[in-house]
C-alpha cells in the first residue's frame, strides 16, 4: 500500500474509534443515570448486561450461540425464526453517534431511526454486520429504501411486502402469502429444519413472554415500578433470547417493590418508538414531574402482540394464527384502517385516571407525524390534554422540551 493509501486507512481507523468511543459514552452515560434511580436494583443490572452487547457484539454472538437474523419491526412473528434454528434481533437504531458513519450517504433529513441503523452497516464492529439475514417489512418509505441506504453492505437483506389495508380478505390473504414466503427463507438458509414440531415448541415460549410482559406491565399501572427501568426490561427483549428474558422479567415481578414516583402526574405517551441509549424523552418527563403510567410503543408495551388464541397445531394451523395476530393486532400509523388503535387507547387513558397525552414524533418519521394532528383531535375531543413533541437524538433542544414539559404538567 502507497503512503497515501495508508494515510486513508490510519485517518479512517481514527473516525472509527472516535465514534466507537463516542458511542460508548452514551451507553455508559444512560447506565449511570439508571444505576442511580432510588429504586434501581441488582436485578436490573442482567437486563443493563443485555443492552451493553451493542458495544460487544463478539460476545453477543458467543452468548446467543445461533445464526442471527436481524429485523426492523415487530409485525413478523418472532416464532418463525426461533423455530427455524435463528434468533431474532430486532435492529435497534438509538444511537446519536452511529448516525455519523451514514450522514454521507443518506439524505439529511432521514428518520433518525433508520439513520441511526445505517451507520451501524457502516460501522465494522457492531451488531448488524454479525447477521446471517436481515428481514425487512414494508412498513414505510425509510424501511423500504433502507437497503440502498446501507450501502451493500449486507447481501442478505429480504424485504416483506406489507398491506397496508389489513382488515380485509385480500390484505390478510397477502400478508400470510408473505409469511410463507418468510418460511421459505429460513428454511433455505437453516442446516436444521424441524418446522412444525419446533414451532409448537416456540409458541409456547412466546406465549410465556407475553404474560410476564403483562404482569409488568400491571406494576406499572400501580406504580411498582418506573417507566423507564420497564421500558429497559422491553429494549432488552429485542435483543436477548426469549427464554432468559422471561426469566429474568419473573424475577423483577417477584421483588418486594415499594411505590414510585407517588406525587407524580400521570401521563400516557404515545408516538415514535425510543430505542436505547436515546432515553432523552422519559428522561425529561421523569425531570418535569410526571409518570408515564402506559403507552403504546412498539419498543415498550407492544413488543408482543394480543393475547394469543391457538386452536388448530397443524403446521397450516399455527402459521395462519402467527400472521393474523402480528397483523391485525399491530397499532401501527402505518395502516389505512386503524380506528381501534384509537379505542383501544383511549379505553386505556381512561381506565387509568390518566389526565395527559404527550406524542411524542421523531424528525423524518412521516407515519406517525401525520397521525398526530387527528390523534389530537380526538384526544381534545375526548377531554383529554395532548401534547406533542418533536424532537430527534441530538441534546440541543433538551431545555426547550423541559419547559414545554413542565408547562404542560401544570396543565393536569
Amino acid at each position: 500500500m502507497n503512503q497515501a493509501g495508508s494515510s486513508c486507512e490510519n485517518k479512517k481507523e481514527h473516525i472509527h474509534k472516535k465514534v466507537r468511543d463516542e458511542i460508548e459514552k452514551e451507553f455508559n452515560q444512560e447506565f449511570t443515570w439508571l444505576r442511580e434511580k432510588a429504586h434501581f436494583c441488582i436485578e436490573y443490572e442482567y437486563f443493563l448486561t443485555i443492552l451493553s452487547f451493542q458495544l460487544h457484539p463478539e460476545k453477543f454472538k458467543e452468548y446467543i450461540g445461533k445464526p442471527l437474523a436481524g429485523i426492523s419491526c415487530l409485525q413478523i412473528p418472532f416464532e418463525l425464526f426461533d423455530a427455524s434454528g435463528f434468533h431474532p434481533l430486532r435492529l435497534c437504531g438509538g444511537s446519536f453517534a452511529a448516525q455519523r458513519f451514514s450522514s454521507p450517504h443518506i439524505p439529511a433529513l432521514t428518520c433518525p431511526f433508520i439513520k441511526s441503523i445505517s451507520g451501524a452497516f457502516y460501522r465494522d464492529d457492531s451488531l448488524e454486520t454479525l447477521c446471517d439475514l436481515i428481514i425487512i417489512p414494508s412498513t414505510c418509505d425509510w424501511t423500504v429504501k433502507l437497503p440502498e441506504m446501507t450501502g451493500g453492505k449486507n447481501e442478505s437483506i429480504h424485504i416483506l411486502e406489507l398491506p397496508h389495508v389489513k382488515e380485509s380478505e385480500r390484505g390478510i390473504k397477502r400478508w400470510i402469502e408473505e409469511v410463507y414466503e418468510l418460511k421459505k427463507i429460513l428454511k433455505n438458509n437453516s442446516n436444521t429444519w424441524v418446522f412444525r414440531k419446533n414451532l409448537r415448541r416456540s409458541i409456547k415460549k412466546y406465549i410465556d413472554a407475553w404474560y410476564v410482559l403483562n404482569e409488568l406491565i400491571q406494576l406499572k399501572r400501580k406504580r411498582l415500578i418506573s417507566h423507564t427501568l420497564s421500558m429497559i426490561i422491553t429494549n432488552a427483549f429485542m435483543i436477548d433470547t426469549v427464554e432468559s428474558w422471561t426469566d429474568n422479567v419473573r424475577k423483577i415481578i417477584t421483588i418486594d417493590h415499594q411505590p414510585v414516583d407517588k406525587n407524580k402526574a400521570d401521563i400516557f405517551l404515545a408516538g415514535s418508538p425510543i430505542f436505547f441509549p436515546n432515553m432523552k424523552l422519559p428522561r425529561l418527563i421523569d425531570e418535569a414531574g410526571m409518570f408515564i403510567k402506559a403507552d403504546e410503543l412498539c419498543t415498550s408495551e407492544r413488543i408482543l402482540t394480543s393475547a394469543p388464541i391457538y386452536d388448530d397445531y397443524s403446521e397450516y394451523g399455527m402459521m395462519k394464527a402467527l400472521a393474523e395476530r402480528y397483523h391485525l393486532s399491530s397499532s401501527c400509523p402505518v395502516y389505512v384502517d386503524n380506528d381501534r388503535r384509537i379505542k383501544n387507547i383511549l379505553h386505556t387513558v381512561r381506565t387509568n385516571d390518566i389526565k395527559g397525552v404527550v406524542y411524542h414524533v421523531l424528525k423524518g418519521c412521516h407515519p406517525y407525524d401525520i397521525d398526530s394532528y387527528s390523534f389530537e383531535k380526538k384526544m381534545k375531543e375526548s377531554g383529554f390534554r395532548y401534547l406533542k413533541i418533536e424532537t430527534d437524538y441530538s441534546q440541543e433542544d433538551r431545555m426547550n422540551i423541559l419547559m414545554r414539559l413542565e408547562a404542560f404538567r401544570e396543565t393536569l
